[in-house]
């Protein structure tokens, strides 16, 4: 499926057959998402794949009843994003320093500047948070339908609980679920007219 064909045909998906995702397929859906771009590529996330009964029940048990759904999901998806944001920055400015791209006083500087990040209040932290991981997430769902995949994106759980229930680290935070699965049927929502969208000045 090419990019037009899996972005006309998106649907969120709450029906899932029984048939399971491979682990190759599900290697390659991530092959598609670690390109995302985040701000200053930081990459401040990670996927956790519930895999298992046992393991999706951590994630059933922290939704919202009307979204009890997810639990015939063939896998529940959860989105972690680092409150340390700068967890993959000496990684990130090591490439581009070898690269010529970037040199140590450039490098001192930004360091700083994440830090600074760090101590920011707490709408400022949720708001960073929110646009480097809404991103991936995106490339993540459409890497799924690329690959026949259903997904929908889950924000009605109670973060607390799944954060303890993920036993996550203090500088962790469950951003959004998404189950996945082959679909038992595509339903097809209502969409505005990309010409309803958008304005030209």
């Amino acid at each position: 499926m090419n990019l037009n064909q899996a972005m006309e045909n998106w649907s969120s998906v709450k029906k899932y057959t029984d048939k399971e995702i491979s682990q190759e397929t599900l290697e390659k859906i991530f092959d598609l998402t670690t390109n995302a771009p985040t701000a200053f590529n930081l990459q401040p996330y990670r996927f956790v794949v519930l895999d298992s009964e046992e393991a999706k029940q951590k994630a059933v048990d922290a939704a919202i009843p009307a979204n009890g759904w997810i639990q015939y999901a063939d896998k529940i998806v959860v989105l972690i994003g680092f409150e340390d944001v700068d967890r993959n920055a000496h990684r990130v400015h090591e490439k581009k320093i070898e690269n010529g791209e970037m040199d140590e006083e450039k490098s001192e500087k930004l360091m700083k500047m994440y830090a600074d990040y760090k101590s920011r209040d707490e709408e400022f932290l949720t708001g960073w948070l929110t646009r480097n991981t809404m991103i991936p997430a995106t490339f993540f769902m459409l890497a799924c339908q690329n690959y026949g995949i259903g997904t929908c994106p889950v924000r009605g759980f109670e973060t607390e609980k799944l954060f303890k229930n993920l036993d996550l680290q203090d500088d962790e935070r469950p951003i959004l679920l998404m189950p996945i699965g082959y679909p038992k049927e595509r339903k097809r929502d209502w969409r505005r007219d990309g010409k309803e969208i958008f304005e030209v000045f």
